[in-house]
């Protein structure tokens, strides 16, 4: 593992840095930050699903809203993560964005490592017409044992 931790720290900075080219649509606006933490996730070899607990705030000091998600990784994924935290910078077309305008579904690229703590970036587009952007604001923080590195789904459903 201690091996593959700066190869996997390389594909975590290229994560970080593809979403300016999945956004291609978006004219990149940051419109807001969303912060989701992990409450539950499962591992296999091949991809992992976690569940999300999320809040977005709008860069306009507008209503937190909150959100349930889940995110699915397909690729190599193996080990455990016992805490974790996402944190992306969400681009929009506009910055009047309706409460639930982040409901949907995005896809994208994700990889990292962990050896006690460390590094994960999800680089994700989607959403209303696929035109809002999930920027890694800040790369995920995690404690556990893992490596990570393939394409990542995720699904964000707002709570009324």
């Amino acid at each position: 593992m201690k091996r593959l931790m700066p190869i996997a720290l390389s594909l975590v900075a290229a994560a970080a840095s593809a979403t300016p080219l999945l956004a291609k649509d978006a004219p990149g606006l940051q419109v807001g930050k969303l912060t989701c933490a992990v409450t539950e996730k499962t591992s296999f070899i091949v991809g992992s699903t976690a569940t999300l607990g999320c809040n977005y705030q709008p860069a306009t000091g507008g209503a937190v809203q909150y959100y349930t998600g889940t995110i699915k990784d397909y690729g190599i994924d193996i080990g455990s993560i016992d805490n974790a935290t996402l944190i992306w910078g969400v681009l929009a077309p506009s910055a009047d964005m309706q409460p639930g305008a982040l409901e949907g579904t995005y896809g994208g690229v994700t990889a990292g490592a962990s050896l006690g703590a460390g590094l994960e970036a999800n680089a994700l587009v989607g959403g209303l017409d696929k035109s809002i952007a999930l920027n890694p604001l800040s790369i995920q923080g995690e404690t556990g044992t893992n490596i990570t590195l393939g394409v990542s789904k995720l699904t964000l459903k707002l709570i009324n």
